[in-house]
C-alpha cells in the first residue's frame, strides 16, 4: 500500500508539473488566448491577452468577467465576435482574420477559434488563439507596393524605348497638317475652293491620328490596379500594333499571327500590353541588324505530364508565342533571364527588370512563361495563361455626334480657357448657338467676376490653369445648381471629376459637334431662363 501510495502521489506530482508546464507555456505564448463557457463567462485568459487588453484597450479583462459586459465599449470587438460564437458553441472549429481598431492604429489578427468540449464530448463553451499578424500584413503591402512600383518603372523605360518612334511620327504628322493648311490658304485666296477643301480634311484626318496616338501613350502610360478583364488576345495584339512598330527598327518585319475566335483569357489587359510590349523590346535589341519578330497564339489543352513540366494544373490554356531570328542565348544566360537585375545590356541601357516582372505577372495570373533560345538561332518565349469561357464583352461603338441643328435658348456662359487659339474656336462655337460669352484667361479673373456679381447659366472651363485658382476650385465657388463642363488635355479618369447632370468632362482634342452636344445637354437641365 505504501508502494503504491507513493508512486500515485508521483503520478499526480508529474501531472501537476506538467499541466504547469503547459500553464506557462500558454501564459508565454505569442498568441492572444481566450476561453469562455456557454454563458459568456470567461474561464481563462493568458498573459499576453490581458497585456494586449492593457496596452491598445486600457483594461484588463480577468477570469469569472462577463464578456459582453467588458465588451461594451468595444464595439469593433463585439462587431466581430457576436455572428462567430453561436457557430463555436454549435461544435464549429474554424480560422477567420480580421482587423480592430480605427483606420489610424489597426490592427490585424489571424484568430482560431474551437468548441470547449467536457470529458463526456459535450460543449461546455469554446476557446481562441487569436495572433497578431499586422507585421506580416505590412509587409505584404510593403510588397505589393514595390511590386506596383517596379512594373510602372518598366513601363516607363518601355516609354522611353518609344520616345524617338513618337517623336518622328508627330513630326511627320505636324508636318503634313501645317503643309495642308498653308496650301489651303493659298486655294481658298485664289478660290480654288474644292482643292482647299480637300486639304483641310486631310489636315483634319491627319490630327485625329495625332490624337488618337497621344491617347494610347496615355492609357499606356497610366499606372493602374490589377483588374482582370475576359480578354480576346487577337483584338488586344491588333490594338497594339502603333506602339510595336514604332519600339522596332525600319529593318524589323513584324508579324502578327494570332487568329481570331481562339480562346479567351481572364488577365488585367493593360498589364498583358506592357509585358508583351517590353517582350518585344527585348527582341529587337536581339536583332541589331534586323530580322523578324512575330505574335501567335494557340489553343493548348496541357495534360497532367505536359502541365507537371511547366509547374501548371491540368487544363485549356491559350498559348502565346513572342518569337524573333536574332542572336538568341546561351543555355547560362537563358536559365538566369528570369533572375531581377540580371541584363547582358550595357549599363545604363536597361534595368534587368523586365522578363522578371513579366514572369511575375503572368505567375500571378494563373500562367507560366517558358524561354527557349540558342546562340544564333534566335529566342522564342511561350506564354501559357489560363482559358476563360464567359464571353467577351465588346465595347459599343463611340458615339459620334451631329452638329445641333435646332436653336437653343440663349445662356449666360462663362469660358475659361489659357490657351489662346482653342478659347477663340469655342468663344466663335458658342456665339454661333446664340449664347452670350465671357471669356477669361485665368482663375483668378473669372473668381473676381463672380465675386463682382457675375452669374453664369453654364461654365465651361479647362481644369488645369495658370495661377492659383483652377478650374474645379472655380467650379466649386459657383452656385450648386450652376452646371460645369471640364475641358482636359488628360483622360477623363485622370480628370477626377464624376460626371453627372449638372457635369462633364471633355477630353481633348474634341470635335466641335461634340462640343455643341455636351452643352445642349447641360443647359437641357436648367429651368427655363426667367
Amino acid at each position: 500500500m505504501q508502494a503504491l501510495n507513493q508512486e500515485l502521489s508521483n503520478r499526480v506530482d508529474k501531472e501537476q508539473a506538467n499541466s504547469k508546464l503547459l500553464g506557462e507555456l500558454v501564459d508565454h505564448s505569442l498568441a492572444n488566448v481566450f476561453a469562455a463557457d456557454r454563458s459568456f463567462r470567461l474561464l481563462a485568459i493568458n498573459r499576453t491577452a490581458q497585456e494586449t487588453f492593457k496596452r491598445l484597450r486600457g483594461f484588463v479583462p480577468k477570469v469569472g468577467d462577463y464578456i459582453p459586459q467588458f465588451l461594451s465599449g468595444q464595439q469593433d470587438i463585439k462587431r466581430q465576435l457576436d455572428p462567430l460564437w453561436p457557430r463555436v458553441l454549435a461544435g464549429e472549429a474554424f480560422v477567420q482574420t480580421i482587423a480592430l481598431g480605427n483606420s489610424q492604429a489597426l490592427r490585424h489578427y489571424e484568430i482560431r477559434y474551437n468548441p470547449l468540449r467536457d470529458a463526456q464530448q459535450q460543449i461546455q463553451g469554446g476557446y481562441l488563439f487569436a495572433y497578431d499578424i499586422t507585421e506580416r500584413v505590412a509587409e505584404h503591402e510593403r510588397l505589393r507596393e514595390i511590386e506596383n512600383a517596379l512594373r510602372q518603372s518598366q513601363k516607363m523605360e518601355a516609354i522611353g524605348q518609344l520616345t524617338g518612334g513618337i517623336a518622328h511620327d508627330f513630326n511627320n504628322l505636324l508636318g503634313s497638317i501645317l503643309a495642308a493648311l498653308e496650301v489651303a490658304t493659298e486655294r481658298q485666296a485664289q478660290q480654288r475652293y474644292p482643292e482647299a477643301t480637300r486639304l483641310l480634311a486631310i489636315a483634319r484626318q491627319d490630327s485625329k491620328r495625332a490624337a488618337s496616338m497621344v491617347q494610347r501613350l496615355l492609357a499606356f502610360a497610366r499606372q493602374q490596379i490589377l483588374i482582370p478583364q475576359t480578354t480576346d488576345v487577337h483584338q488586344l495584339v491588333a490594338g497594339m500594333h502603333d506602339l510595336i512598330k514604332r519600339s522596332l527598327h525600319e529593318d524589323i518585319h513584324f508579324v502578327d499571327q494570332t487568329l481570331a475566335d481562339q480562346w479567351l483569357i481572364a488577365i488585367d489587359p493593360p498589364q498583358l500590353e506592357s509585358a508583351l510590349l517590353n517582350l518585344c523590346i527585348n527582341a529587337r535589341d536581339a536583332m541589331p541588324l534586323g530580322g523578324e519578330l512575330a505574335i501567335c497564339c494557340a489553343n493548348t489543352p496541357l495534360n497532367q505530364a505536359q502541365a507537371r513540366v511547366l509547374d501548371l494544373p491540368a487544363g485549356d490554356y491559350l498559348q502565346i508565342r513572342i518569337s524573333d531570328n536574332g542572336i538568341g542565348m546561351t543555355d547560362d544566360t537563358a536559365q538566369r533571364a528570369l533572375e531581377p537585375f540580371f541584363t547582358t545590356k550595357p549599363l545604363g541601357q536597361g534595368s534587368g527588370l523586365g522578363l522578371s516582372i513579366v514572369y511575375g505577372f503572368i505567375r500571378q495570373s494563373g500562367g507560366q512563361l517558358q524561354i527557349n533560345s540558342a546562340p544564333g538561332h534566335g529566342t522564342r518565349i511561350d506564354l501559357y495563361l489560363p482559358r476563360k469561357s464567359a464571353a467577351i464583352v465588346t465595347p459599343p461603338e463611340p458615339h459620334q455626334p451631329t452638329p445641333a441643328k435646332t436653336e437653343c435658348t440663349p445662356r449666360l456662359i462663362m469660358l475659361m480657357e489659357d490657351q489662346v487659339n482653342l478659347r477663340l474656336v469655342i468663344e466663335e462655337v458658342l456665339q454661333e448657338l446664340g449664347h452670350d460669352v465671357r471669356t477669361f484667361v485665368d482663375g483668378r479673373s473669372a473668381l473676381a467676376a463672380c465675386q463682382e456679381g457675375l452669374r453664369p447659366d453654364l461654365l465651361v472651363t479647362d481644369i488645369e490653369l495658370p495661377g492659383d485658382i483652377d478650374g474645379r476650385q472655380l467650379a466649386a465657388a459657383l452656385p450648386e445648381e450652376v452646371p460645369v463642363l471640364y475641358i482636359t488635355g488628360y483622360s477623363e479618369d485622370q480628370a477626377d471629376v464624376k460626371p453627372s447632370k449638372h457635369s462633364s468632362v471633355l477630353c481633348k482634342p474634341f470635335s466641335l459637334a461634340l462640343l455643341s452636344e455636351q452643352i445642349e445637354n447641360l443647359l437641357a437641365n436648367l429651368h427655363p431662363p426667367q
